[in-house]
């Protein structure tokens, strides 16, 4: 296959699927800085997997894309979800934005402390009290 063959079969492939971004959800960010959902379906720091994970849920192909930014918020790398097109932007969106807090992420387990008392060696000079 030649160059132009392979860059074609990729813009069509392109066409079919939208992009969104988690600061469209973010109920921190106004409208003017990105979010595209009403504060009442917002949610708190949305992060690229919840988005992709409620887009999934509501019916939606979906294609994770972690090392993009938003432009508005290009401090903030948060990824970018690419899902097939159906219907209006806006729609989709509304629809992702319903099940994002239906989402449960995998929460990070932290490494257990032993919670065994340490004894004072004889002869150290801090010794516990003798209750």
């Amino acid at each position: 296959m030649s160059k132009s063959t392979k860059s074609k079969k990729r813009q069509s492939q392109r066409k079919d699927l939208r992009v969104v971004y988690p600061e469209y959800f973010d109920k921190n960010l106004t409208m003017r800085l990105g979010r595209r959902v009403p504060l009442k379906l917002a949610f708190d720091e949305p992060e690229a997997k919840r988005v992709a994970l409620a887009a999934q849920k509501a019916g939606y192909e979906v294609f994770l894309d972690s090392k993009k930014h938003y432009s508005r918020t290009w401090y903030d790398r948060r990824g970018r979800v690419l899902i097939n097109k159906m219907g209006s932007k806006e729609e989709q969106l509304r629809e992702i934005a319903k099940n994002l807090s239906k989402v449960n992420l995998p929460r990070k387990t932290k490494k257990r402390t032993s919670t065994k008392t340490k004894k004072p060696k004889k002869g150290s000079v801090y010794r516990q009290k003798k209750k």
